[in-house]
């Protein structure tokens, strides 16, 4: 028996070498279905990849230097306070843009400062951010409230 060279399903039938079930018609999707689909898919690849997108190397921070809590928390939500040891900071807030080193009455203290990529609609507006340290501890900042990654935790100057 010779397989169906006909392209249609009722000249196979009429020639009866293969059964009606044989041709199918092609599945054809709608835009929904599709658009759902690739949704769906986006969300399981994001989700998956989402603790190496947003972690920036945190969780692997807290586990080297087997920090547990107040530090833990805070360097896992990219937040920091005064007395943070500067490189738990560091690990908190990413690495910073600049850094500079000041001594006066025999004190050292470093500024690491910060800064947000230039808005589309303002170029020429680039907002700074500084964290001061001394000692190898954060002593104070000024301006995280200005740059969009930071701004939820430091808007009112906590």
């Amino acid at each position: 028996m010779k397989p169906c060279a006909t392209t249609t399903r009722r000249a196979c039938e009429r020639a009866r070498l293969v059964s009606p079930a044989h041709h199918r018609p092609p599945m054809r999707f709608s835009t929904p279905s599709v658009l759902l689909l690739l949704s769906v898919g986006l969300l399981g690849a994001c989700g998956s990849a989402g603790g190496a997108l947003f972690d920036d190397g945190r969780e692997s921070y807290v586990q080297e230097n087997a920090l547990s809590g107040k530090d833990s928390v805070h360097v896992m939500e990219g937040r920091i306070y005064r007395g943070m040891p500067i490189d738990h900071a560091l690990a908190a807030l990413g690495p910073p843009a600049g850094q500079d080193t000041t001594t006066a009455d025999g004190e050292t203290r470093v500024e690491y400062m910060y800064w947000s990529r230039p808005n589309a609609f303002d170029p020429g507006n680039v907002p700074r951010a500084y964290v001061y340290a001394e000692e190898q501890t954060v002593t104070d900042w000024t301006g995280l409230d200005r740059i969009p990654r930071f701004d939820a935790y430091y808007e009112g100057g906590m």
